[in-house]
């Protein structure tokens, strides 16, 4: 975990994206998984008596190393961008910020050429605008769940899908021209999720993801093992 510390010091913390992507095989003694991803979902947020479709865009990394045979730990954070829809304070802006977490994995069950794991994520993710006349603020929790398979197709070809449980809480606030305190959430949503990736060398990856569920939308990543 020494070693996980320190990279992520060195990278600056707050410029830190949900981990991408399930776990690469460990058949060497590479125990860090380094990945850059990005990422695209549509959102609709409840805010009580209206609701708010929401496009939120990711650019991040994320660090896991092992932590013991089948359990990997890892932080993340990247980038944040939003938008909104029929929402007078947000409206024809794009707030920007950030976002962090942190993730647990686990390999439940393991085969020759497939395996089962389970995954655990804690994010936290903050976006304002500020202008003359108005400052936008909303930030918002996700804990979530997923529980998927990976399935090696050929030499450099893994398949992998399952399902995802999750829920967001936040808070909108504004002041200057317009000024109030607003809670917002996503109803805990389960759905799913299915993607690709190619290993296009010794220790590096490439792989494309689609999801449903607590968000709809996609992402590619960039994946490289140490």
């Amino acid at each position: 975990m020494k070693r996980l510390i320190a990279m992520l010091l060195i990278l600056i913390l707050p410029t830190l994206a949900e981990a991408a992507g399930p776990l690469v095989p460990q058949d060497n003694n590479s125990t860090l998984d380094f990945s850059l991803r990005l990422a695209r979902s549509n959102i609709p947020l409840d805010y009580g008596n209206r609701t708010h479709d929401t496009t939120s865009r990711w650019l991040g990394v994320s660090l896991r190393e092992k932590a013991g045979k089948r359990v990997t730990l890892g932080m993340y954070g990247g980038y944040a961008w939003l938008t909104q829809a029929n929402n007078p304070v947000t409206a024809g802006i794009e707030l920007g910020g950030f976002h962090a977490g942190f993730s647990l994995h686990g390999i439940l069950l393991e085969g020759q050429r497939a395996f089962l794991y389970g995954a655990l994520d804690y994010s936290y993710q903050k976006v304002d605008h500020k202008s003359d006349l108005q400052t936008v603020v909303i930030d918002w929790v996700q804990p979530q769940a997923q529980l998927g398979v990976v399935l090696t197709l050929a030499q450099k070809w893994r398949l992998y899908g399952g399902g995802n449980y999750g829920k967001i809480d936040g808070e909108e606030r504004a002041s200057g021209s317009v000024n109030h305190t607003l809670t917002f959430e996503r109803g805990a949503q389960s759905g799913g999720f299915l993607g690709f990736d190619l290993n296009v060398e010794t220790d590096g990856y490439i792989g494309v993801e689609a999801r449903s569920g607590l968000m709809r939308g996609g992402e590619i990543y960039f994946k490289r093992r140490f």
